[in-house]
């Protein structure tokens, strides 16, 4: 009873959030010169999480372009840039689940990546609002392919879709599901698999992200669970997991905990179970944990309806359950752009609308959104620190850490 509670709350809150959220995306223009007047008057006060002004006001509402320039040599009409990946890393990834690609992006790309980040983090848009304001990032957004031009071309024409290609053995396609850009996660997450990819399903759907950053010394190292991706007790819709449960003892004794550098990239199959631990303090300081990530899919995947909220599936979009992906909701990034897609992209008509709203809000309390709030909400480190390190050492007693 107390979890079926705590799952629709959890759903009525993101529900009123994403109102807010939506309904302030668009304020009428004698709204605006209200809300403007407040602000110089200073009788609206302002609300900072970690240096970031989480009053609606304050963010960005249009689409973004920070005027990054490509890399020299790379325009608009380039193909995606060559990286060469081996057979043997494409036997890593279907045997372990999760494979480390080092130094995927050159320092020209890294940089203009960081640029894109810090121009992101600096002019924050109304959809990043919602994690925020959770503290559990400095910032984090989703989709911000849609609303930041300049992500959608580092997506079109860096290394990183011909990785995701040789790595998904594609034959003509790798299309975009959802991306993430995260900055700092402060509380860290536990155990979990993550489902929050599109909608497509598990086995036609690559996990990915590229780091900023150089892994710190004592946290914020990615731990996977190798071979997890075979298990067969975790429910599609479960989020956070326990290892003591199921088949997941099979795997809980086999870690491997990857140390990324800056422009390394981490490929893994949706189902692979893993961790992050942030700093014990909960606050980065100084250091910085830049990343953005996102699922991709590969060839004839079709559009899955999942019958629950799928946050990174709310465009204007008629798409059916088992209809082709083939839309500029869900870009093909490989081998190159779909030239009708681009042009949808760049001139505005792809991004969340209000029938995408409405899907959202239609499916926010089926049985498996609730399911999904409920698993949800033990994904952050709430519980006490004394029963988290047990079930750590429980799962590390007789395991040897592989560092990649």
């Amino acid at each position: 009873m107390k979890s079926a509670r705590a799952s629709v709350v959890c759903a009525v809150v993101a529900c009123a959030v994403l109102c807010r959220a939506f309904v302030q995306q668009q304020p009428s223009f004698a709204g605006r010169q209200q809300l403007d007047q407040q602000h110089v008057d200073g009788r609206r006060p302002k609300t900072v999480v970690r240096g970031i002004d989480v009053n609606a006001w304050e963010y960005v509402y249009e689409r973004q372009d920070p005027g990054v320039p490509l890399p020299a040599g790379v325009s608009d009409d380039s193909d995606p840039e060559p990286f060469r990946i081996t057979a043997e890393q494409v036997e890593t990834l279907k045997r372990d689940g999760v494979v480390h690609i080092k130094g995927v992006l050159s320092p020209e790309w890294l940089e203009h990546l960081r640029s894109l980040t810090e121009y992101q983090v600096s002019n924050p848009h109304i959809w990043a609002s919602p994690g925020v304001a959770s503290g559990l990032y400095d910032y984090v957004q989703r989709n911000v392919w849609t609303t930041n031009d300049g992500f959608m071309r580092f997506l079109y024409h860096s290394p990183v879709s011909n990785v995701l290609a040789q790595l998904g053995e594609a034959r003509d396609s790798v299309r975009l599901t959802t991306d993430l850009l995260m900055v700092n996660p402060n509380k860290g997450f536990k155990w979990h698999q993550d489902n929050q990819n599109g909608p497509v399903s598990f086995d036609d759907a690559l996990r990915w992200w590229v780091t900023m950053d150089d892994t710190p010394r004592d946290y914020g190292a990615p731990v996977y669970l190798r071979r997890s991706h075979e298990n067969d007790s975790v429910d599609e819709d479960a989020v956070f997991v326990q290892l003591d449960q199921g088949d997941l003892p099979n795997y809980a004794d086999d870690l491997l905990e990857f140390r990324p550098k800056a422009g390394d990239m981490i490929v893994w199959h949706a189902r692979t179970i893993h961790k992050i631990d942030g700093p014990e303090s909960q606050d980065w300081g100084d250091r910085k944990r830049r990343v953005l990530g996102g699922t991709v899919a590969i060839d004839d995947a079709k559009y899955k309806d999942k019958k629950k909220v799928e946050f990174a599936d709310m465009g204007r979009h008629s798409l059916k359950d088992g209809d082709s992906l083939a839309d500029p909701h869900f870009p093909r990034i490989w081998p190159r752009p779909v030239a009708e897609e681009r042009v949808a992209r760049f001139d505005g008509r792809v991004g969340r609308s209000l029938p995408g709203f409405a899907r959202m809000l239609g499916a926010m309390f089926s049985y498996k959104t609730l399911q999904q709030f409920s698993s949800w909400g033990n994904v952050v480190k709430i519980q006490p620190p004394a029963e988290d390190e047990a079930q750590g050492a429980a799962a590390q007693s007789a395991a040897a850490v592989r560092s990649r």
